[in-house]
């Protein structure tokens, strides 16, 4: 690793990663009241309405992850318990803005074959749009080794 790259870069951030999960938890349960409750759905329908606000609700949330990323990889947290994923793991990282990344894995499943991680905006708008996400120019710099073949994917690199 280059004497002037950080040993740890953040991926993501545990505040919008919280604010999200609180988020889908308060409307997972205004959704199953107001669907349970509803007078006028009757049997399957009510069952139907409840089980499509769970599904989007939880598959809306498979993807977001934070952590820190490494020489090793990196370390994140879907849910509760956290996970490591190599370098080689990973296919290629893209991104539109500085605080919104998207790792994409080389296996997985249909919902499992993606991370997002996203932090709160920081900076002016110019540097928002145009400059990569910190762990990319951490990889830029780090080299970690592992992580020759990812592709990196966006505006301003």
């Amino acid at each position: 690793m280059s004497s002037d790259a950080k040993d740890e870069v953040f991926v993501g951030s545990f505040g919008f990663w919280f604010v999200w999960k609180v988020s889908t938890a308060f409307v997972l349960i205004v959704g199953s009241l107001v669907a349970l409750t509803r007078t006028d759905l009757k049997g399957p329908v009510r069952l139907g309405s409840l089980f499509i606000v769970w599904a989007i609700m939880l598959i809306s949330n498979d993807e977001l992850a934070y952590g820190h990323a490494i020489e090793p990889g990196i370390y994140f947290r879907h849910y509760f318990k956290m996970q490591f994923l190599p370098w080689d793991a990973i296919s290629s990282i893209t991104w539109s803005t500085s605080d919104r990344l998207q790792i994409l894995l080389k296996r997985g499943t249909l919902f499992r074959k993606t991370l997002a991680a996203q932090s709160f905006r920081n900076g002016s708008v110019r540097e928002w749009l145009s400059t990569p996400p910190e762990v990319v120019r951490w990889l830029l710099v780090a080299k970690p080794s592992g992580a020759d073949g990812i592709e990196l994917k966006g505006p301003g690199l």
